[in-house]
């Protein structure tokens, strides 16, 4: 779901519900926006890669499998989602880790 809003109008608010870390890619005027919350204190997040249309992170939990989020915001612009893919597809052929997907569409 497209976010619509920067994260800093609502960064205080996530911070009392608990999630001490977060990984942003606020929209462009209302259009757009990522966002990737989480709780230190469960989880430990590494994030890789950063875009307008996406955030690629490795996720790591005690007693789990680490595994890779691609969190996606696909640009309804048939040139600037042709980059996505393109992204997506070389993301792909480096892959090791189990891979998960989010997507925002």
């Amino acid at each position: 779901m497209e976010t619509k809003v920067s994260f800093s109008s609502l960064g205080n608010f996530f911070n009392n519900l608990g999630f001490s870390a977060s990984t942003v890619v606020d929209p462009i005027g209302r259009v757009g926006g990522i966002w990737l919350l989480w709780d230190t204190a469960h989880v430990n997040v590494r994030t890789s890669s950063v875009s307008n249309q996406h955030i690629h992170a490795t996720i790591h939990k005690e007693d789990y499998e680490e595994w890779v989020l691609s969190a996606v915001y696909a640009s309804p612009n048939p040139t600037t989602r042709e980059a996505l893919w393109e992204e997506l597809e070389m993301t792909a052929s480096n892959m090791t880790q189990p891979w998960k997907r989010k997507n925002g569409l």
